[in-house]
């Protein structure tokens, strides 16, 4: 089974199947493809009467474009360079200690 994106190919290949009244099933297995991805793609873009491969492709590519960003993934602070000529900050001392 492919995985990725759908090709403008496989949408054009999804178009001729509805028009032959070929079972998502057998349309996915020509793509190699699982036929949830067949049925997922063809509801998201006009159901089985109203596909159009050229408009689902533009659709597609918007959707890609104008995703909302993820969430942030946690990455530890960057340590801020010490200027030349100066020492790094000494580590509080504990009540007691020598210095």
């Amino acid at each position: 089974m492919g995985g990725g994106r759908l090709t403008s190919e496989d949408r054009r290949d999804i178009e001729a199947g509805l028009a032959e009244d070929v079972p998502y099933a057998a349309i996915a297995r020509r793509l190699g493809r699982p036929t949830s991805t067949v049925s997922r793609e063809v509801a998201r873009h006009g159901g089985p009467g109203g596909y159009r491969a050229e408009h689902a492709d533009r659709a597609s590519a918007w959707q890609r474009r104008n995703r909302r960003p993820g969430p942030r993934r946690h990455r530890p602070p960057t340590p801020r360079p010490i200027p030349v000529g100066t020492s790094p900050p000494s580590a509080p001392t504990r009540p007691g200690s020598r210095p």
